[in-house]
């Protein structure tokens, strides 16, 4: 017996008998050799469908489970410019905003005061900016580092924030009657040659230069003795984009970007709202009269930067380059600050989908830094070589 088949001497020639498990065949020599070439003829055929197999499987991609040991996304925040709120204040800060991030296994966050020069920059994957004072301009160092990260890829979150009067509650805190100080964003846009977005402040030189908030007595949270703290639903934003998946109201005080039209602008304010700038120290131009005409609004430029009817836009996003970026009138939705009522214990962060929408926005900016690890090409490798040894093999044989 040597293989499975049992050698037999019949009459002048030899006979090949080849056992298959219960059946059998008896085979002349030649005949043997016959059947043994065929198999091999088809040697080739059957490797160029397990390289055609391997090659189609390859080209499949799964998606990344979050339990999939990657690195994770570099998020880090702004918190050398004397920025507007705190990011490791657990009562009226963002710390709540950031510990949020942190608890995700997709992100990793960190707050930093130093200046954002490319050493800092480094390895970052989404930088926040949030409420930068005007006092605290962005150095040529800090500018070239946000530029380089830009160019890399990275993306980038800019935040500003409404001004308030002496009506607000939050007035009663010195730090809070700065707020809506949106000029160092303005700035930091032109110098990295950011076009179109900008936060709408009174930049005309005349009057006093104050940023603005947006009005709406229609759609308060409150009552309408608070028409900047308002409800919006999915019809003042596009529901198709990324950033408002599952997203169902939020809860705004906010500024408004400039130009009213901006093409870039995915969530506005609705019909009846409208925006103004602060007109002192204590006082808005006139928030008494919303309704008022373009006749009207010519004739007091200073006092509105939108009128209603033109659904003025607090949220933009767009691709820069190889980067991403959003630019919103609101750093103050995401705090753990109470809304601006006396009798109300409700927290920004945790009202309507706030927290969620700051999840999703992170999520945009950060679409294409985590990707399925891909098959492609240690298969290909592998399918190399099995063509390289099929060919080798099949010459040899062609050869014998």
């Amino acid at each position: 017996m040597l293989n499975g088949a049992e050698l037999t001497d019949y009459q002048s020639h030899l006979r090949i008998t080849l056992k298959h498990g219960l059946r059998s065949s008896t085979l002349t020599e030649q005949q043997g050799r016959n059947v043994k070439m065929n198999q091999l003829r088809n040697a080739p055929r059957i490797i160029a469908i397990v390289v055609t197999m391997m090659v189609l499987f390859s080209s499949l991609q799964t998606n990344v489970r979050a339990q999939t040991p990657l690195d994770p996304i570099v998020v880090l925040y702004d918190a050398g410019h004397n920025n507007q709120f705190d990011a490791f204040d657990l009562e009226d800060g963002i710390n709540l905003m950031l510990d949020a991030v942190n608890t995700s296994t997709k992100y990793v966050v960190h707050a930093t005061t130093e200046d954002l020069t490319d050493t800092t920059l480094n390895d970052v994957d989404i930088l926040i900016i949030a409420g930068p004072a005007a006092s605290y301009p962005f150095s040529s160092e800090e500018i070239d580092g946000i530029s380089e990260m830009l160019a890399n890829g990275s993306s980038l979150f800019l935040c500003g924030d409404p001004t308030i009067d002496q009506n607000v509650t939050y007035w009663a805190e010195l730090t809070m009657q700065g707020m809506g100080d949106n000029y160092a964003i303005n700035d930091l846009l032109d110098s990295i040659n950011v076009t179109g977005v900008r936060f709408s402040v009174n930049d005309t030189g005349v009057g006093p230069l104050w940023g603005d908030t947006m009005f709406d007595y229609d759609n308060t949270v409150l009552n309408e003795s608070y028409p900047f703290v308002q409800r919006l639903d999915s019809s003042t934003w596009e529901s198709n984009h990324p950033i408002f998946r599952n997203i169902n109201e939020l809860y705004v005080m906010t500024s408004t970007l400039k130009p009213v039209d901006l093409s870039s602008a995915i969530a506005t304010g609705y019909e009846s709202s409208f925006a103004q700038f602060r007109n002192s120290p204590i006082s808005w131009g006139n928030y008494s009269f919303p309704n008022m005409t373009i006749e009207d609004f010519e004739q007091a430029p200073l006092s509105y930067s939108a009128i209603n009817g033109t659904f003025p836009p607090w949220m933009s996003a767009f691709e820069y380059d190889e980067s991403r970026i959003v630019v919103m009138g609101s750093t103050l939705m995401f705090t753990d600050l109470k809304l601006p009522h006396p009798d109300t214990d409700l927290k920004w962060f945790y009202s309507g989908d706030n927290s969620r929408l700051f999840m999703n926005i992170l999520n945009w900016l950060s679409l294409d830094f985590i990707e399925a690890p891909s098959a492609i090409v240690p298969m290909a490798i592998i399918s190399t070589v099995v063509m390289v040894v099929g060919v080798v093999f099949y010459i040899f044989k062609k050869l014998r």
